[in-house]
């Protein structure tokens, strides 16, 4: 028997306010921090929750994978959100790389509730 040992990592951005978002899009324009997304993600499969997946220009070079709202999917490489998509994986994630964005915007998302996350998660901090 072959076992496959997936890595299963999240990316999110949040501002100095706490928020991911306003109406299913991010609220500022940071170019280093989309460079270092594109630098992590490109090549890969994207797991998305529904109202973000329709609310994301267009990612070239990766897959984008709807989440089923009742069901959990383990083919992906990066979660990249929404905060309900975020929550319900965390348990799983190994890795977690969160931008922080130097911007103090008010949106009507905020960060997900990571009380969940699975312990041994590694935490990777970047400030844009």
């Amino acid at each position: 028997m072959v076992c496959y040992i997936l890595s299963m990592r999240a990316i999110i951005a949040v501002n100095n306010l706490g928020f991911i978002g306003l109406n299913d899009k991010l609220l500022w324009h940071n170019p280093e921090d989309l460079h270092h997304f594109k630098q992590l993600t490109i090549g890969g499969s994207c797991l998305v929750g529904y109202r973000t997946y329709y609310g994301l220009p267009s990612l070239p070079n990766r897959t984008l994978m709807l989440d089923e709202r009742n069901h959990y999917r383990f083919d992906w490489d990066w979660c990249i959100g929404g905060k309900k998509t975020y929550e319900k994986y965390c348990p799983f994630f190994d890795e977690l790389y969160i931008s922080h964005i130097n911007d103090n915007s008010i949106g009507n998302v905020t960060f997900p509730d990571f009380t969940k996350l699975n312990a041994d998660c590694k935490i990777f901090n970047y400030f844009f």
